[in-house]
């Protein structure tokens, strides 16, 4: 049997640790540019409910201060 040359295996090793390490990377960029869409979703939601809720209280009783 043939013994596998130490260089060939620790390239592999490291090349496995880095595609990991930019796995991750890659993960937590994901997640994070999902929070931050769902953030400015939110964000126009409640602006838009704040400017109807405030158009018709001006109906409702005149001009607000």
């Amino acid at each position: 049997m043939d013994t596998p040359d130490p260089n060939v295996t620790d390239l592999l090793n490291t090349a496995g640790l880095i595609g990991l390490v930019i796995g991750l990377v890659i993960y937590l960029a994901i997640l994070a540019l999902m929070l931050w869409i769902g953030y400015l979703i939110i964000k126009a939601a409640v602006r838009n409910g704040l400017r109807e809720h405030t158009l018709w209280l001006e109906q409702r009783r005149g001009p607000l201060r």
